[in-house]
């Protein structure tokens, strides 16, 4: 089973899930945030790699088309030294994190890996759009509907 969700970082240090955020982020330049993504319990990514969340996201996007047309595709978050990749494995992804010296890899089926990305990086954008209409996340949107 695989998990995402996406949180965004408020005044207190604090996170709350994208979902249920009313409110803009104080800065629609620098959006801080972070994604939990875990596979069958495990976490991959969490808070602890929190960082501008709608960087990752619009790079999440562009990975799965890449993915699904070359077998890998991978990005690194804007504001620290964690690497994500993606591999094909025929009906699998290998979802691999890199943080530091640290690696965390799953293996998750690539229909319900595909799926709850889509899903996930849908609901993010739609709220982002909601919350920062000034900001264009129209063609990340376009690339998870495909």
């Amino acid at each position: 089973m695989v998990e995402i969700e996406t949180y965004l970082k408020v005044a207190n240090g604090g996170f709350v899930k994208v979902v249920t955020c009313r409110t803009p982020p104080p800065d629609l330049d620098y959006i801080e945030g972070a994604i939990r993504l875990s596979v069958d319990g495990l976490e991959i990514i969490g808070t602890e790699e929190w960082d501008y969340i709608d960087q990752p996201w619009c790079h999440i996007a562009e990975m799965v088309t890449k993915m699904q047309s070359s077998g890998y595709a991978e990005t690194y978050f804007p504001d620290q030294p964690i690497k994500l990749s993606f591999r094909s494995t025929g009906s699998r992804v290998l979802v691999t994190v890199k943080s530091g010296e640290k690696f965390k890899t799953a293996n998750a089926s690539s229909v319900d890996f595909l799926a709850a990305v889509k899903a996930a990086g849908v609901i993010f954008f739609k709220k982002m759009s909601e919350l920062a209409p000034a900001n264009s996340y129209a063609a990340a949107q376009r690339e998870l509907s495909v």
